[in-house]
């Protein structure tokens, strides 16, 4: 009896490992811009005919604004928009959404110095010290 090996069709493709992306987050809706363009109460000219609006912390709150925007007003801090004066247009919509599974986007890198790093510091300011004394 002659074992024949398993034609190339059968066999199985080695499965590719896919490190987990970060959940990506939906682009501002026309309504959340309408809301900016609308309720802006920070505008900062940042010259070349460009302003910058943005909704402040305090007006986010505003009852009116909530209740049109529902789960999207909590995007209003995230997003802010450009508008060109000179052309009265929208010149970029700015968007400062982190996304998810990043949530240490912003944290600094930590460390501890350990005793011996410690010590030379110390041996250093007493170093600096006695310079300066002389």
């Amino acid at each position: 009896m002659t074992i024949l090996p398993y034609p190339k069709s059968r066999r199985r493709a080695p499965k590719q490992k896919i490190a987990p992306a970060a959940l990506p987050i939906a682009p501002p809706s026309g309504a959340l811009l309408n809301a900016i363009l609308s309720y802006a109460d920070i505008s900062e000219d940042i010259g070349g005919g460009l302003t910058l609006l943005r909704v402040s912390a305090k007006r986010m709150d505003d009852a009116v604004i909530t209740q049109s925007l529902g789960r999207e007003a909590a995007r209003l801090a995230d997003v802010s928009i450009l508008w060109n004066d000179d052309e009265s247009e929208i010149h970029t919509v700015l968007d400062a959404a982190i996304p998810s599974g990043v949530e240490d986007f912003w944290a600094e890198p930590q460390f501890e110095l350990t005793d011996l790093a410690m010590a030379y510091l110390d041996e250093m300011l007493d170093m600096e010290a006695r310079a300066k004394a002389s």
